[in-house]
């Protein structure tokens, strides 16, 4: 029998208990009772968390014989958003979702999704960065993490979220403007638009902005209500596709090898689940957001033909820095974005992102 219950500590913990009969899996361990902890940095309304999270745990709930308990700890109650990793290297959660813009000393060739214009929307990015993480990333940034792969976010292309409220019709405006990034990748952007680069997890935002440590953000739409940050900026693009980010929910390789291989497809279906519905919610929370910004007076706006040229040949540099900084750091940088990009025109050509969005928008 299934049940949801809901423990009293700080902010939301979801329990879903799943007890079921246990079953015989041939050379495999024999199923047995599980009890993981799910961690993130996101508010329980967040819409990673109500949208994707919430449909890895649906999936485990639906899968009572797999004898899994999962407890979850939203918004920062097991660490804070750049120790999630060590949280689940160190097993003070089995799972946790992991900005990997937090961490890119650990995982750097992962922060290729900070990259501007290197995908049109979420699905075009996570597709392919699934296939590079499981195929090529795994062994070089995972494993010596003690980590196992069990679903990735990508968000929609980053836009430039500004106090002021008019609009940039020329790069020059840019000059100087204290923006915040999430990690190293959208900083080497920032600064070639002429940004002032903060790195700064999305939780610390509101209060940046409000005090005027910040002067804009460059971040994603659907995301941004889930911290009110529509309260303390005026102005929105929408085409200007600075990168964006990468979350990857990883659980501990420990325990991962401690699980039947029933369990072990359940989660990673659930997973499977987790990335579709995230993809989805944060492409129409894009679309929600721009209208809910219009109605309430805001400033959102598509970026004119000579900004968008004057973006364009300033962030060219971009991805050559990031590569001369992986091999630097004795990292196949170049190899990996160009599997990555070879990953990804398979999947135009074949139609997974096409088939992707069709099944999210129904059209």
């Amino acid at each position: 029998m299934s049940r949801i219950r809901t423990p009293r500590k700080r902010g939301r913990n979801l329990a879903l208990k799943l007890a079921g009969a246990a079953f015989g899996l041939g050379a495999a361990a024999t199923a047995h009772a599980v009890e993981l902890k799910v961690a993130d940095q996101f508010p329980a309304t967040h819409i990673i968390t109500r949208e994707g999270t919430q449909a890895f745990f649906d999936h485990v709930k639906a899968h009572p014989e797999a004898d899994l308990t999962i407890q979850h700890f939203p918004g920062q109650q097991l660490g804070k958003a750049n120790s999630m990793l060590d949280v689940v290297r160190n097993r003070v959660a089995e799972i946790a979702l992991v900005g990997i813009s937090y961490v890119t000393e650990r995982m750097p060739l992962a922060t290729m999704m900070e990259l501007p214009g290197l995908y049109e929307d979420s699905f075009d990015g996570y597709a392919p960065f699934v296939k590079l993480a499981e195929k090529d990333l795994a062994a070089i940034d995972f494993d010596r993490n003690n980590v196992k792969l069990l679903w990735v976010v990508v968000t929609p292309p980053y836009q430039l979220l500004m106090k002021r409220d008019d609009e940039v019709t020329d790069i020059s405006q840019l000059s100087g403007m204290k923006t915040r990034v999430a990690g190293s990748t959208g900083e080497l952007a920032a600064k070639e638009l002429g940004l002032v680069p903060v790195k700064m997890a999305a939780p610390d935002l509101y209060v940046a902005l409000e005090r005027g440590t910040l002067d804009g953000a460059i971040y994603t739409l659907s995301a941004m209500r889930s911290y009110k940050l529509e309260e303390v900026t005026n102005s929105f693009t929408t085409n200007a596709s600075l990168g964006g980010v990468a979350f990857a929910a990883f659980i501990n390789k420990d325990v991962w090898n401690g699980l039947t291989e029933a369990q072990q497809k359940v989660l990673l279906d659930g997973g499977a689940e987790a990335q579709f519905h995230t993809a989805c919610a944060m492409m129409k929370g894009d679309l929600k957001a721009q209208e809910a910004l219009k109605a309430m007076g805001k400033t959102v706006y598509d970026l004119p033909a000579n900004v968008v040229a004057q973006f364009r040949e300033r962030l060219a540099a971009v991805d050559a820095e990031w590569e001369r900084q992986m091999e630097g750091r004795n990292l196949p940088g170049k190899d990996m974005m160009a599997r990555f990009r070879s990953y990804q025109q398979e999947m135009r050509a074949d139609g997974t992102a096409a088939a992707a969005r069709k099944r999210c928008l129904g059209s």
